[in-house]
């Protein structure tokens, strides 16, 4: 009877013991999950793959997730959540990637880089516009003109998609929307730019659309109208999408090539820009920690 009873003992004590270890391991990943949760990641965009890949091969403890045709990276940068976002190229595309990780990821900020084509002359390849404003340079509403009369693409207007719910006839949408880069992400990024020793940094002016100009005179029509430094297919949609979100957003981008000037194309600027990027993000983080 008595070696019965210590039996009994031994048993309630070891399941006693384990329970006070599952007990001590539910509350450590009770923690480590309240902890991560608390971390809202930084989200990281590029179109194409040689635009998103050399920032995604920087980040620590790295996963890969896919949904649709989109790829997210999701790693850590100094111990703090970073998703770069392969978003693929052009307006639909960037749009519906950035409501995705939105919804998905529950993000504090994200950057939208890649290359661009230079509008502006006094900018060369090589060089990085933070995207002060950003706008989309491909909503456009044209003139009135009857059959025979020919088309006139420097008489069109610029319309505001957001300006009003009504119909394209609501002159309230005749003028051009421009979207404003996050002041505390502007702040990280003119803090490192002299980091950077390819080329200069300046605040600007991002047109997006999803078209490639190569027609001088009308680059020229645009920078005047719209007073963009570079053109590129994502940025506009992404800053329209996180808005709606109200999540912090900031275009950079890096001329790739200038037609104003005879800049022509170099690939070696879309490794260039993420190097750039990486240090923006690292003094983001350092700036929300203290």
């Amino acid at each position: 009877m008595k070696k019965k009873m210590l039996k009994k003992f031994a048993s309630v004590a070891a399941i006693s013991g384990m329970l006070v270890m599952l007990a001590g391991c539910n509350a450590s990943l009770l923690n480590e999950t309240e902890v991560e949760g608390a971390q809202r990641p930084i989200i990281i965009q590029g179109p194409m793959p040689i635009e998103a890949e050399d920032f995604a091969k920087k980040l620590d403890k790295v996963k890969v997730e896919k949904s649709g045709n989109f790829v997210f990276y999701k790693g850590q940068l100094n111990n703090y959540p970073v998703i770069v976002t392969k978003t693929g190229k052009g307006m639909e595309n960037s749009a519906a990637a950035t409501a995705l990780a939105i919804e998905k990821y529950n993000p504090i900020a994200i950057i939208n880089q890649g290359t661009s084509g230079g509008h502006d002359p006094s900018l060369n390849v090589f060089d990085i516009v933070l995207g002060k404003r950003t706008t989309n340079i491909g909503s456009l509403k044209t003139t009135n003109m009857d059959e025979g009369q020919g088309i006139d693409p420097t008489t069109w207007i610029p319309m505001d998609l957001m300006a009003s719910e009504g119909s394209g006839s609501d002159e309230s949408a005749n003028k051009v929307r421009y979207y404003y880069g996050d002041e505390d992400l502007l702040a990280a990024a003119n803090a490192v730019k002299d980091t950077y020793t390819k080329g200069k940094v300046v605040e600007g002016t991002i047109g997006s659309a999803d078209f490639w100009n190569s027609e001088v005179d009308r680059i020229k029509w645009i920078h005047e109208k719209y007073g963009t430094s570079v053109e590129e297919m994502e940025a506009a949609s992404v800053a329209q999408i996180a808005e709606a979100y109200d999540v912090a957003f900031l275009g950079i981008r890096i001329l790739s090539n200038n037609k104003t000037n005879g800049g022509t194309y170099n690939p070696g600027t879309a490794a260039a820009n993420q190097e750039y990027v990486f240090e923006v993000v690292k003094e983001y983080i350092s700036m929300m920690k203290k």
